[in-house]
């Protein structure tokens, strides 16, 4: 398993069809997750040759293309949001979200769309959703509630998925991006909705350590929303602009030291730093 760990992720899986000593390696070897970690990039790609449900993968390393059949529903009617740990979330015509494995074919349902807090379902006649209504909950500058066709809220609301493992729990954990004015959202394996995180706005990117999401949004803040605890925790870490420049974005990078938490930033950046707490509105109820 140790010989495997440094190959390329085609390589195991072709190593895993040798006999069964070496696919119980392979199992094990991708069940713990200690596949070599820094892979050549792939290219994924759909195209309308070679059918609905397959997805094309062109591997620069091998520089070839490999076909794999995907789960329904078809994926080139699919919306990508998020690649991560060889992980894709997509967003499907019903405005759903799935968890997939290009490689495996693995496929699981994130929590609904409907339990994002901005979004309610409209039901017809029959009890069925077929459209949904969005508003923007504590935000004044934004008033009127508008509704939305199944197949177009996907156009509008996702914006940008991250999925992280969370060595808390040995599990994942799922972060959402999304509109109105690009909120943040997160859930975990198992978890059936999504639990929003007031009351800051206008994210751009997230990263998660030990029970700790961060998010930058276009304040250049950083946001350290601490989820390990009954009660959600987060500090904010500001950091003053050095440029006079209105439009100046400084360019940042995620930086997790061996001892620490910190993140590194661009160079021209002065900290401040200050705690929120984030109360349970209710008992039961997290946020």
């Amino acid at each position: 398993m140790t010989v495997f760990g440094t190959l390329e992720i085609p390589d195991p899986v072709r190593a895993g069809a040798v006999c069964t000593s070496w696919r119980s390696a392979y199992v094990t070897l991708r069940d713990l997750g200690k596949h070599k970690q820094s892979q050549t990039p792939c290219l994924l790609y759909t195209c309308e040759s070679a059918g609905e449900n397959v997805s094309c993968l062109y591997s620069l390393k091998e520089k070839r293309v490999y076909r794999l059949t995907l789960p329904e529903p078809p994926i080139c009617r699919r919306f990508i949001i998020g690649s991560s740990l060889g992980l894709l979330v997509t967003v499907d015509e019903r405005s759903e979200m799935l968890l997939t494995n290009p490689i495996t074919g693995e496929q699981i349902a994130l929590p609904s769309v409907t339990t994002i807090e901005h979004v309610k379902p409209i039901h017809d006649d029959r009890g069925a959703v077929y459209q949904y209504e969005i508003s923007d909950i504590r935000n004044q500058d934004f008033l009127m509630p508008w509704t939305s066709d199944r197949c177009e809220l996907r156009n509008f609301l996702h914006f940008k998925a991250f999925v992280f493992h969370d060595t808390t729990t040995g599990s994942y954990i799922f972060a959402l991006i999304h509109r109105p004015i690009d909120q943040l959202s997160f859930a975990r394996v198992g978890d059936d909705k999504w639990t929003w995180l007031p009351p800051h706005r206008l994210y751009h990117d997230c990263n998660y350590k030990d029970g700790v999401l961060y998010a930058v949004t276009s304040k250049v803040e950083i946001h350290a929303f601490d989820l390990t605890g009954p009660a959600i925790t987060m500090k904010i870490i500001s950091y003053q602009r050095q440029s006079t420049h209105q439009h100046h974005h400084p360019q940042y990078r995620w930086s997790f030291p061996q001892k620490s938490c910190s993140l590194g930033l661009g160079q021209n950046l002065d900290p401040q730093h200050r705690s929120i707490d984030l109360h349970p509105q209710n008992p039961g109820q997290r946020l």
